[in-house]
């Protein structure tokens, strides 16, 4: 059967696709055929053969003769011993189904080449460096890196330092580096090479008499905010890949370092009554790391409640109409964040109110009136009542009080809506025991980083697969692996945490000795 070139070639890359995964079957060449021929076309042969065999051939007739005549008498020979005398072993032979294709030696080359492509592992570019204040040499942590317009990106670590993984489909696409107070910094995919970037940010800001208004009320501002959030926020769930990180020092030493994969349905910010669902897929902890001295402290619903902070969702007091008067409000500054004009609201508790409340300070948008980065801690009299709030458990005998309680949360634009992005949740406890000579900060972070998200296809969390209020994250995750990640993006380790993540507890360290029965302290987070 004689194909014309155009309809080979797409009968060609049709059955690749098809017969992708599964092994080649040459059985069709090694069929056995008798046939006599005299005076008569090779492409009269061609059919004769698929007669008696129903085997047919597909090849580019510009490169075959297949009008010459030819004579033969052949008695029980293959088809490949049939086509290579009568095509003089000049072509090869590809076997799909019951089609032969013959190529020539190089056309083959080419097509194995692009059948390995289409096998493999889709090209991933890596973005790694560091970034640096261009003005006085800092590092700078908690710097955005992203694709802009798509929905993955990651963050810098303490040291500044970053590792973007970005698909080879993005080749054509640019990254967008975003710190607070910086000029935002773009460098095309194209120009990624495999050595580590340094990037320099120049520092840009500028005071509220440069910017024209006439009156800028911070409360007409959170007005603003709130009346916007079906504009500014999605409006349908969102299924979120996100990286989620839990670190635990007691005093300078790593105590429990634990990471993970996760899944969030993220709900619809319409629907201020639906809570977010969480479930875990994969993670990795350190089972190296020094043991804890005297006191087993543990964390209680970590990866559960740090969904929490999308404080736009949430609606903490701080945005809260029901609350606003528990709180003085003031103007800043604006700053450039994203290449985007943004107010800063600063917020403090008012004297002799009796309630736990923040302080901190809230970036909007001006052009979208977005919240678009919150920072915020508990006020001193709000830690009083954290006592209570955030500590389950503790031993008999045992001091135990959060000295310390900072938050962050940052949202990311792509497509006119502002997406959750990441969040951090900082605690310090003060842990005294006169009769242990215990005298401890503990100090746990926990840090959510979304690396992917997109529209909800209706996939459906089982009840056990889900993180609760009542999950001890470093109790789930059991094993290490340096190389656990893969493809997937995550906050890079700083230099400290790499260290602790390999460091070796020795067990004979007469400093440290086991926890006491009873000696454990939970804290809800």
């Amino acid at each position: 059967m004689k194909l014309s070139c155009g309809l080979v070639l797409i009968v060609f890359l049709l059955s690749l696709k098809v017969t992708f995964g599964q092994r080649e079957n040459n059985s069709a060449l090694d069929k056995r055929v008798t046939i006599e021929v005299k005076n008569e076309t090779i492409a009269s042969v061609f059919e004769k053969i698929s007669l008696k065999t129903q085997i047919y051939f597909s090849y580019d007739a510009s490169l075959i003769d297949d009008a010459k005549k030819i004579d033969a008498s052949l008695s029980d020979k293959t088809i490949k011993e049939i086509l290579d005398l009568f095509l003089e072993s000049k072509f090869v032979y590809r076997v799909l189904d019951d089609q032969v294709i013959i190529a020539k030696p190089e056309d083959e080359k080419i097509k194995k080449k692009e059948e390995e492509i289409f096998v493999e592992k889709p090209i991933i570019i890596n973005f790694r460096g560091k970034i640096i204040d261009r003005e006085e040499k800092d590092v700078l942590p908690y710097t955005s890196i992203s694709v802009v317009g798509k929905n993955i990106g990651t963050l810098s670590n303490i040291d500044g330092e970053f590792e973007l993984k970005i698909p080879g489909t993005m080749i054509n696409d640019t990254i967008a580096i975003s710190c607070l107070g910086y000029k935002q910094y773009h460098i095309p995919v194209t120009q990624v090479t495999d050595a580590a970037a340094t990037i320099f940010l120049r520092p840009t800001s500028f005071p509220i008499k440069e910017i024209k208004v006439t009156v800028i009320n911070p409360q007409d501002i959170l007005g603003r905010i709130l009346s916007k959030i079906s504009l500014n926020y999605p409006r349908n769930p969102e299924i979120m890949t996100a990286f989620y990180r839990e670190v635990l020092k007691q005093d300078n030493d790593y105590i429990d370092v634990a990471e993970a994969i996760l899944e969030i349905r993220k709900s619809s910010y319409e629907n201020t009554f639906a809570e977010d669902k969480v479930k875990y897929l994969k993670g990795r902890k350190s089972l190296n790391v020094k043991p804890f001295k005297f006191v087993d402290f543990k964390i209680q619903g970590g990866p559960y409640y740090i969904t929490k902070l999308d404080v736009v969702k949430t609606l903490d007091s701080f945005l809260d109409p029901e609350f606003r008067e528990f709180y003085k409000y003031s103007l800043d500054q604006i700053v450039e964040l994203n290449n985007r004009d943004t107010y800063v609201i600063r917020f403090k508790q008012k004297e002799k109110v009796d309630y736990p409340c923040y302080q901190g300070k809230l970036y909007v948008d001006m052009s979208s009136f977005a919240l678009v980065h919150a920072e915020f801690e508990l006020s001193r009299s709000g830690l009083k009542f954290a006592h209570e709030s955030l500590i389950r458990k503790k031993p008999k005998d045992f001091f135990v009080r959060p000295v310390q309680v900072n938050y962050q949360v940052s949202y990311r634009r792509v497509d006119g809506k502002w997406h959750l992005s990441n969040a951090q949740a900082s605690i310090n406890f003060r842990v005294k025991s006169k009769k242990d000579k215990i005298n401890s900060i503990f100090h746990s972070t926990s840090e959510l980083l979304i690396t992917d998200f997109k529209a909800d296809d209706g996939t459906h969390f089982k009840r056990n697969e889900l993180f609760s209020s009542k999950d001890i994250f470093t109790e789930i995750i059991t094993d290490y692996d340096e190389t656990f990640w893969g493809d997937y993006n995550t906050i890079k380790p700083s230099e400290a945490l790499r260290k602790a993540l390999k460091k070796h507890y020795l067990e004979n360290d007469s400093i440290f000795k086991p926890t006491e029965k009873g000696n454990s302290i939970l804290i809800e987070k």
